[in-house]
């Protein structure tokens, strides 16, 4: 892929080839479970289409998402793999949902009742996939719930066909012992549920458990941040990144010793320095809690970030780079003429997780879908 037109101030190219090759490798760790891509969050930032595409072309066989209007808008872009909706959704979404044969999943017993009433409205027979909350506490039935749910599924059964049974850990790469535990709560809730469905699919780990607790795969397993290249744990297979975010350079101008940079004065020059401005900022993605630390990449050379980051603007010091000009591409993430600035990296100096960087990467800057290119003008 070669970079837009020198107009383009701002861009995300996404090395669909990468994230293929993401999907393929952990299809084949997990085999014969299946993988299902969760795309959800505009594809955790990469663009959910893009991310799709590129998942099911590497091998996963299911899509998941969090909310039923994303759900549709894959079933728009003419997506017909198999996708749940992994977060609620609400009664006046579910005829939709149904007509468009999406799987809901379902914690309660009147999101069970709503869902029936929905296949019932129309014609259909709606595929739900039953929640247990083992131990994370936030969606799901309680085991001691799962008895009493069982018995409204098989008043039910005409209108809903139980699909699948899952649950999600809390801590998969930290506490094991935890962990064990709650797998050990998800089974004891499956073998009450196989009375009204005997072979549903099975799922319980996202991306941690998948490298972490080889024996949880089951049926499918959920990969979320290890698909984009990011595996929360230590992983037995190599995954690359596959994000790869751009602004130019706006201006390089010349300081001298005393100077200061940005808004509140935080940097001040302590010799003769030159200082580019890059056209980013917080208002795209790139966090203001990078002021005076971190990097950004350019004609590969690491900058550092000098001053306030703004919410359109950042401030680099180019001086040991050589010729850097007004137009030059800037990295603020990913790899690219032998630098590497991850999300991850991005995570540690700002005290969050990778996911939270590219999901933050504004959706109005045009991911460019593509393979990536050894260098930038």
């Amino acid at each position: 892929m070669s970079a837009p037109a020198g107009d383009v101030l701002r861009w995300v190219e996404i090395d669909v080839d990468t994230l293929a090759s993401n999907a393929a490798t952990v299809a084949a760790l997990v085999r014969p479970a299946e993988v299902m891509a969760m795309v959800k969050s505009n594809g955790y930032g990469h663009g959910m289409s893009i991310a799709a595409r590129a998942a099911l072309d590497g091998g996963a066989t299911w899509l998941g998402v969090y909310l039923p209007q994303e759900a549709l808008a894959l079933r728009g872009a003419g997506f017909v793999a198999p996708i749940l909706v992994v977060g609620w959704s609400p009664a006046t979404m579910l005829e939709q949902l149904v007509a468009a044969n999406v799987d809901v999943s379902v914690f309660d017993a009147d999101g069970i009742r709503s869902l029936a009433a929905a296949a019932t409205a129309t014609g259909g027979r709606a595929r739900a996939h039953l929640k247990i909350d083992t131990g994370l506490r936030r969606l799901g039935a309680l085991p001691e719930r799962v008895d009493s749910i069982v018995k409204l599924l098989r008043g039910v059964e005409g209108s809903i066909e139980l699909a699948g049974v899952f649950t999600h850990f809390a801590d998969a790469g930290g506490d094991f012992d935890f962990t064990i535990a709650q797998h050990g709560r998800f089974l004891d809730a499956v073998e009450a549920v196989r009375t009204v469905a005997p072979h549903p699919l099975l799922h319980t780990s996202g991306s941690a458990a998948i490298f972490a607790h080889s024996d949880m795969h089951h049926d499918l397993v959920r990969l979320g941040i290890a698909f984009y290249g990011y595996p929360p744990v230590p992983a037995p297979v190599s995954l690359r990144i596959a994000m790869h975010v751009f602004s130019r350079v706006a201006q390089v101008r010349a300081v001298q010793p005393g100077d200061t940079v940005g808004y509140g004065r935080t940097w001040r020059a302590q010799s003769p320095r030159r200082i580019a401005t890059v056209a980013m900022g917080y208002g795209q993605g790139l966090p203001r809690a990078l002021s005076n630390r971190g990097h950004m990449a350019i004609r590969g050379r690491r900058c550092p970030i000098v001053g306030a980051v703004s919410m359109d603007q950042v401030t680099v010091d180019v001086t040991d780079g050589d010729g850097i000009v007004a137009g030059d591409a800037a990295m603020f993430i990913g790899e690219r003429d032998g630098v590497r600035i991850g999300a991850d990296e991005v995570g540690d100096l700002t005290g969050t997780l990778p996911h939270e960087v590219l999901c933050g990467i504004a959706e109005g800057i045009e991911r460019l879908p593509g393979a990536a290119t050894a260098a930038l003008p």
